[in-house]
């Protein structure tokens, strides 16, 4: 003995009766008032649909840019940040991917044997620290 399932319903199609309006066909007159039949308006159309949401214009869909997940010291990414936002003050807009980035190409820049002190110095001037 099998239950007819209450979800069938959803999924059968069904025929829905379309419904159409009498229009006259002729004009008419009725109490010196002249009635003639309207057009049926058409329906909009639309040549491409809208896409919703912001458009895609930030590095996660920029092939150029891979995600990747890391784990660094709290108080590395406080020093961090703080630096980051001094630098927002001096005009130099730069975000922890940007930053991440650049450090990872210079340390391999390294590894090959290149000088880093010039990639480093085009990057950001040093500041004069008290031991030179």
């Amino acid at each position: 003995m099998t239950k007819p399932s209450p979800f069938k319903k959803l999924f059968e199609t069904k025929e829905e009766p379309q419904i159409e309006l009498e229009q006259p066909t002729e004009a008419t007159v009725e109490s010196n008032v002249i009635q003639t039949p309207t057009p049926p308006t058409p329906a909009p159309t639309h040549s491409e649909p809208r896409k919703r949401g912001r458009p895609a214009t930030g590095k996660r869909s920029d092939d150029a840019w891979i995600g990747r997940t890391y784990y660094v010291k709290r108080s590395t990414d406080l020093d961090v940040e703080e630096e980051l936002l001094k630098l927002k003050r001096r005009g130099v807009e730069i975000d922890k991917s940007e930053l991440v980035d650049f450090l990872m190409a210079i340390w391999v820049k390294w590894q090959q044997g290149e000088n880093i002190d010039l990639l480093i110095d085009e990057f950001t001037p040093r500041r004069n620290s008290k031991l030179d």
